[in-house]
């Protein structure tokens, strides 16, 4: 019976391609959850980390990494098929190539390259931030350079990022007219951006390309609407969620810490969507 769920709602959705269902996506969550705010936020902020801009800085290229290694799986595993294949077993490689490996796998070498640059800033008088980032950039350049080398959409790549720009910028500029406070700093503007571009790109991909959305909870907005709906709902989410965290969250490092987390889960697939996009990776 419990081997039946597990291969119905786990690992034939790996294998299958098809995605995410109620029940892996409620399982996925509740772990990262307990993991990003039991675990990993405690242990930093014991070691003195503080989680402001400029560590949203830092940690931004392992974002950007994280995303767009996810792509060569998709891209290139007719090529290297050894080597990408799906995997449900946790002792290969393929495992990791796929969500929710690939979460695992760059959220712990993201979790060792911060470690690693404690050590390193203590050890050389360095910065730790500044070497973390280091880290982060020499593993996402080339990656990203790859990529862009090519494209074959470059239109629709840069109009995603155009119109998410836009978008931003004109409730930015609403925000600062009607004089309010929810856009008021880099590290909120950043939650705001990382949404958008999410629904953004999903919005493109679906208006105008064969892409199907593989969320549960963002398929489910978007076939009750429409695929322009989904960015209104990530915009509102993004300012109800700064609105409340900014006034009801007293700690500035767990307020702080909460806003990367949104961030990062913005920013995540919709990197990975605009660079499918402009590789055609449909």
């Amino acid at each position: 019976m419990v081997s039946d769920l597990i291969n119905e709602f786990f690992i034939n959705p790996i294998v299958s391609h098809s995605g995410y269902n109620l029940v892996n996506t409620l399982v996925y969550a509740g772990i990262l959850l307990i993991i990003a705010f039991f675990v990993v936020f405690p242990f930093f902020k014991k070691k003195g980390i503080n989680f402001d801009f400029d560590f949203l800085k830092a940690v931004f290229p392992f974002i950007v990494f994280g995303s767009t290694i996810r792509i060569f799986e998709e891209n290139y595993s007719a090529v290297y098929f050894d080597l990408f294949e799906r995997s449900t077993d946790p002792l290969t490689f393929g495992f990791y190539t796929v969500s929710p490996g690939i979460y695992i796998l760059v959220g712990l070498l993201t979790i060792f390259s911060l470690i690693i640059s404690m050590f390193i800033a203590k050890r050389f008088q360095k910065e730790t931030l500044k070497v973390f980032m280091g880290i982060g950039i020499i593993l996402s350049v080339p990656v990203v350079l790859y990529q862009l080398l090519h494209l074959t959409h470059a239109f629709e790549f840069f109009f995603v990022l155009g119109l998410t720009a836009l978008i931003v910028f004109v409730l930015k500029f609403l925000n600062d007219k009607l004089k309010q406070n929810v856009l008021s700093s880099k590290m909120n503007l950043a939650v705001l951006a990382g949404q958008t571009l999410d629904g953004v790109a999903t919005f493109i991909a679906l208006s105008f390309f064969t892409y199907s959305e593989q969320h549960v909870l963002s398929n489910f907005v978007i076939e009750t609407f429409s695929p322009a709906a989904f960015i209104l709902l990530k915009v509102l989410l993004s300012l109800i969620v700064l609105w409340y965290v900014d006034k009801e969250v007293e700690d500035e490092k767990l307020r702080n810490f909460i806003k990367i987390f949104v961030i990062i889960i913005g920013f995540a697939p919709g990197i990975r969507d605009v660079f499918s996009l402009g590789l055609n990776i449909l």
